[in-house]
């Protein structure tokens, strides 16, 4: 197995570096999947119920990389399978921080015989270039566990809305966390988006009206919408923790945020930008 890649621009390096903050901020652990078109961001520690993954990104190589080379498993099975922990790669790569950066290499290495991304990042000095290495351990996932990380699948789609600003919402659920664990969120096929939070003291309740509805088109969606009479809303209770954890991809500055609520099943919340789609799968909770 070999991976080797190349990112020369500042702002796909920045890029890189804030979603690795957004994911550090979700789970514990990710599995890279790395193919000959995308490289693919898979955290499946939180159990839901669809099954899978309970985030999935799909980053296009050709919109990040001006050097992207892979040889995988086998010429058939042509991907790689890497476990890391966020927290530790967005703690160790500080310096993409800086603003000086002149570019980014990534490549699959062993070290001690432990396998590892190691990451050469570009910076300037007053006489030349210096190279700043990180070496991350990870685990290679083994061919017969591939299929734990496939795609999810979701089901039928009772009500799907374009969401408002997302740094209004992170805001707003910081809020109620202090008021209740869990929220009670509401969409209507008009364009209404209502969340609750109840306690034993409180209720409250915030409500957002004349939002878009996306338009969806065979083969373009990773979601059916339920169609029949009567189907006009919808409305799941999720835990507010992991909510407001998954609404950090905010600093990703979305081009578009989605919300589908599976009526009583599940918030499917989905960030789009031209080169990178994060979908975000919370199931219902039990909590009060």
């Amino acid at each position: 197995m070999k991976f080797r890649g190349k990112m020369a621009e500042y702002h796909c390096i920045r890029k890189f570096y804030a979603i690795i903050s957004s994911i550090a901020k979700i789970a514990k652990t990710c599995v890279m999947r790395l193919t000959v078109d995308k490289m693919y961001l898979i955290m499946s520690e939180l159990n839901n119920v669809v099954g899978g993954p309970a985030v999935w990104g799909e980053i296009d190589q050709e919109n990040f990389f001006n050097e992207y080379n892979i040889e995988g498993v086998t010429p058939e099975h042509n991907e790689i399978y890497l476990e890391f922990s966020p927290d530790k790669m967005f703690k160790t790569l500080t310096s993409l921080k800086s603003p000086s950066v002149k570019g980014l290499k990534m490549k699959l290495t062993k070290k001690n015989s432990i396998p590892c991304l190691t990451f050469e990042v570009d910076l300037p000095s007053i006489v030349e270039s210096r190279l700043c290495v990180h070496d991350i351990p990870v685990q290679v996932v083994p061919r017969r566990c591939w299929s734990e990380y496939e795609a999810p699948i979701l089901p039928p789609v009772h009500v799907s809305l374009c969401l408002p600003d997302l740094k209004v919402m992170k805001r707003m659920i910081e809020k109620y966390r202090i008021l209740g664990s869990t929220v009670a969120i509401a969409g209507r096929r008009d364009g209404s988006l209502s969340l609750k939070v109840e306690s034993d003291e409180v209720v409250v309740a915030s409500h957002f009206k004349n939002l878009r509805i996306p338009v969806s088109r065979s083969n373009q969606m990773p979601w059916i919408m339920l169609e029949g009479a009567g189907v006009d809303s919808a409305t799941v209770r999720v835990d507010l923790k992991r909510l407001n954890q998954f609404l950090c991809s905010e600093q990703l500055v979305p081009e578009r945020s989605i919300a589908n609520i599976v009526d009583n099943e599940i918030l499917h919340i989905m960030i789009v930008t031209h080169d990178l789609a994060l979908q975000f799968f919370l199931p219902r909770t039990s909590k009060n």
